[in-house]
């Protein structure tokens, strides 16, 4: 199985992504931020994830990476006794928790947050938990 990718780019280039591979049951970490409206990528009440999921197809699109800053992420994870938490949705089991098991891997604390519907609209721009640095211990 292939590691999962990362995608972190502009939300006006999410459109552009479609054609670019066969995304058919890869895993894509999705770090993108709806910060644009009005860009051509109609979204129908979607979170930002389901969005993406539309123009990724077959795609296993798992939220994550995207609440907190690139300058907090670079930073150690592990804080006094605890590990900085990331948050993760998605609708593939097996797809989060190879991104879970990654994230705990390189020193973070994941929280699942169930389902792109659900949790993936708690991690967006503008919402709950966007720029929230919670700690684990």
């Amino acid at each position: 199985m292939m590691p999962p990718g990362l995608l972190a780019v502009p939300w006006t280039k999410i459109k552009d992504l479609t054609e670019l591979t066969d995304w058919n049951g890869k895993i894509v970490i999705d770090a993108t931020n709806r910060l644009e409206y009005g860009t051509g990528i109609e979204d129908g009440g979607l979170a930002s994830s389901e969005v993406v999921q539309n123009y990724l197809p077959g795609a296993k699109i798992v939220k994550a990476m995207n609440t907190l800053s690139a300058k907090v992420l670079a930073a150690d994870p592990s804080v006094g006794n605890g590990k900085r938490v990331l948050f993760i949705s998605g609708d593939d089991k097996d797809a989060k928790a190879i991104v879970s098991g990654i994230l705990s891997k390189i020193g973070f604390a994941p929280i699942d947050l169930g389902t792109l519907a659900a949790g993936g609209r708690l991690q967006q721009f503008n919402w709950p938990l966007n720029s929230q640095n919670f700690i684990k211990l």
